[in-house]
């Protein structure tokens, strides 16, 4: 069996940092299991985590300010964990997008957070008391328990929230 991955990266909150995530997260999950499908769609989750971040955490420009990524892989599951020190959010407030209404206003954008939930089995926030948010997020090769689970348990600011 292979031997976890465990990957820890300090990017600039800048949308040129997108592409070094996108490969992070590729050669994490390359010791899964996941088709190859899977892994780009995980890729595809993890950049939007960190562009919703980038776009909207730090008031722009965001000169000097960072977003922290860890990944961690195994033959069992995939965490990704984003971490900024920019404005609270709690995503759990975001309400369900109406895909076809979405398409048919010809809306562009406001899928990141949509097209996470589609993606990912478990969907954590956090507010540390030192004003950090940490949004972790969890795919398992077999989604069949956690996923069920994972889905809308809320709590207090600075607690681990699920969101779904």
């Amino acid at each position: 069996m292979a031997e976890p991955i465990v990957r820890e990266l300090t990017l600039p909150a800048a949308t040129s940092s997108l592409s070094q995530v996108r490969k992070a997260v590729l050669e994490a999950v390359s010791i899964t299991p996941f088709p190859d499908g899977e892994k780009q769609l995980l890729a595809l989750a993890v950049d939007e985590a960190v562009a919703n971040v980038v776009e909207h955490a730090y008031p722009q420009p965001a000169t000097g300010k960072n977003v922290k990524l860890r990944l961690i892989a195994d033959v069992e599951h995939f965490e990704a964990v984003v971490i900024d020190s920019g404005s609270a959010f709690d995503p759990s407030t975001i309400p369900d997008v109406n895909i076809r209404e979405h398409v048919r206003k010809g809306s562009r954008g406001g899928l990141g957070i949509f097209l996470i939930r589609k993606i990912m089995d478990e969907i954590v926030h956090l507010r540390s008391a030192e004003d950090f948010n940490e949004l972790h997020l969890v795919k398992y090769v077999d989604s069949k328990g956690p996923k069920a689970r994972s889905n809308k348990v809320k709590s207090t600011e600075g607690v681990r929230k699920r969101w779904r």
